[in-house]
């Protein structure tokens, strides 16, 4: 079976919030702030110096598209790994893991 990265770059070869958000894109690593905007951390990059945003329809809209076209076994990859990354999946439009809201857990240490 092809990998879930693999898979994703034959089925949508732009690069995209989703490919920056799971590691395969223009940046590094991507975090999701407490008020819903992403952040990049650029290769080589110390900190999260570029804002990103909110994904826009248009984007939310290419990643359902390209969700419906993975096989469920790829889909539910993708919702872990979004979901081990700290994204919520609905961030864009597509199910929580195992149908459970997304929880953002605050500790005060």
């Amino acid at each position: 079976m092809q990998s879930l990265k693999d898979t994703i770059l034959r089925l949508e070869p732009t690069i995209d919030l989703l490919h920056d958000c799971l590691g395969f894109g223009r940046f590094a690593q991507v975090i999701r702030t407490s008020d819903g905007f992403f952040l990049g951390r650029a290769w080589g990059d110390v900190g999260f110096n570029h804002f990103l945003g909110n994904p826009s329809q248009t984007a939310i809209a290419r990643t359902q598209r390209l969700f419906g076209s993975l096989s469920n076994d790829h889909q539910q990859e993708l919702i872990r790994q979004l979901a081990a990354r700290g994204i919520p999946p609905t961030s864009f439009g597509l199910p929580a893991p195992n149908g459970k809201p997304h929880l953002i857990l605050v500790s005060d240490q």
